[in-house]
């Protein structure tokens, strides 16, 4: 591993393992953890491919996605710098039910199942955050099942669109991470035509601009007023 993405330099204030890499007996582990660079675009997590273990997003974005009927895609949640992939399949399947590509060019972390689990065991405070955050994570998913299988299609896409803003941000009035209209789609759980056509009306109603894949949020509170209540979308 490359001193470049160690854990004594990473700035991810969100990552476990980084909150943690001060405890004792946890410097060998992270001696053992793997890091790599992953393109625009490029796969690495198949879905029903054998776990290998947990990935770590050192910098970079991700888009975790399952197949659903007609060989369609759901994106299920995008992820950026500090946070965990592949997580749903660790410790209770032998195959990822998921797959994950980079949305941009990143760098990865990976520790092994083996690794992870013994340094765990060796550290109960670790062992207890990854216990608040499954459970927090199960209890996103509910919540946001419920909710979002109310949404009416142009407040899908707006939920969406507000779920980026939020986790990405804006520079120069556009998103810190541009998505495709399938991208988008996949998100929303909806056809692209769909998004398009949502998306054609947002922009005359100018609740939302567009320059190219390029989308941004001119007025976030009043796109906001469109919803009677601002969903997240579920994590995966």
């Amino acid at each position: 591993m490359s001193n470049q993405f160690s854990c004594a330099g990473c700035l991810n204030h969100n990552c476990l393992i980084n909150k943690h890499k001060d405890a004792e007996h946890i410097e060998s582990f992270l001696k053992q953890k793997s890091a790599f660079q992953c393109q625009k675009e490029q796969q690495f997590i198949l879905e029903g491919a054998p776990v290998s273990g947990l990935y770590f997003i050192y910098k970079g974005d991700v888009k975790v996605f399952k197949n659903v009927a007609n060989k369609e895609s759901q994106i299920i949640r995008l992820s950026s710098d500090g946070e965990i992939v592949g997580h749903r399949g660790f410790g209770t399947n032998y195959v990822y039910d998921i797959s994950a590509a980079a949305l941009s060019d990143s760098t990865l972390c990976h520790f092994s199942t083996d690794v992870l689990i013994e340094m765990l065991h060796k550290n109960p405070p670790l062992m207890f955050d990854f216990m608040l955050f499954y459970a927090d994570q199960l209890q996103k998913s509910e919540a946001n099942a419920k909710r979002f299988g109310r949404l009416s299609v142009r407040e899908k896409v707006i939920s969406g669109l507000l779920f980026i803003h939020n986790k990405f941000g804006q520079t120069d009035g556009f998103f810190n991470l541009t998505l495709s209209r399938k991208d988008i789609a996949q998100f929303a759980g909806i056809s692209q035509e769909q998004v398009i056509r949502v998306i054609s009306k947002l922009k005359k109603e100018n609740l939302l601009i567009a320059n190219g894949k390029k989308l941004g949020i001119p007025d976030v509170a009043l796109l906001e007023s469109e919803l009677d209540e601002v969903v997240s979308f579920l994590e995966g």
